[in-house]
């Protein structure tokens, strides 16, 4: 297994994280942090009962205000206060941050460079995998920090998967007109016919990961956690399963002191 169910702790963690000493999780239900279910207050207790249970009291909480962009910024000691509006992936070399991203079977990719000792945390849902937003986020890491592909591993948390993740015609396409360097069609199975409307499903988690591997993280880097949240969605949060009245599970990766 690559990763771990804590199911005491309302936890899953990756195996080869923890073995690097990186403080690394996503919450289980009932772990809850929509903010338009659960007051700001309610949020503030999870986090701070998280941080005890990671031994991560004296860490900063880092999370942007995610609006399904490709964009993705740099956290550093002199914008660390500000909000990163309509920003989907947060990177950093400071260590005494966790950076979060919220999920509801969109796919959050925890990124980590041992040689540079940099992290990156990213919200890659259709929209944000459709517009490389993980590509950024790397470049990011290369641009800003000197990171190589080749020292990055990424882990991609439980998030919608294949068999799940039914599409219209015109998502179907977008995907075709944008993966075709991929061989993306291999990833897109043809459903049933719903309403009249012709369904697809396509596999976002192999696009990332196909997309990873081009910019040149190593195969054996890319850990899956394999864990549909919608087939999981009494441990997940899942917007397609639970619509309106879905929560927000959160990822977190963070650097240890020593």
């Amino acid at each position: 297994m690559n990763c771990e169910i804590d199911k005491e702790n309302n936890l899953l963690t990756f195996n080869k994280l923890n073995s690097e000493n990186i403080t690394n999780a996503v919450t289980l239900k009932p772990y809850n942090f929509n903010a338009n279910m659960v007051s700001e207050e309610e949020i503030q207790e999870q986090f701070n009962k998280l941080k005890i249970k990671l031994g991560a009291e004296n860490k900063i909480i880092k999370s942007a205000i995610q609006t399904h962009t490709n964009i993705v910024k740099k956290v550093t000691r002199e914008n660390i206060n500000e909000e990163f509006t309509n920003v989907d992936g947060l990177v950093t070399n400071l260590k005494d941050v966790l950076l979060i991203t919220r999920l509801a079977d969109c796919q959050g990719i925890l990124l980590y460079d041992s040689e540079k000792q940099v992290i990156g945390n990213v919200h890659s849902g259709w929209k944000g995998t459709l517009n490389k937003i993980i590509e950024n986020a790397v470049k990011l890491m290369e641009n800003e920090y000197n990171s190589k592909p080749e020292n990055i591993q990424a882990y991609i948390v439980p998030s919608i998967l294949k068999c799940c993740f039914e599409v219209d015609e015109d998502v179907k396409n977008m995907f075709l007109n944008k993966f075709q360097d991929i061989k993306i069609s291999e990833l897109i199975i043809k459903g049933k016919m719903k309403e009249g409307k012709q369904k697809y499903y396509i596999d976002t988690v192999e696009i990332n990961k196909r997309v990873m591997m081009k910019l040149g993280i190593k195969e054996e880097n890319i850990i899956l956690s394999n864990i549909c949240t919608k087939c999981n969605s009494e441990l997940f949060h899942s917007y397609r399963k639970e619509k309106e009245r879905s929560g927000r599970h959160i990822a977190i990766i963070g650097m240890k002191e020593n």
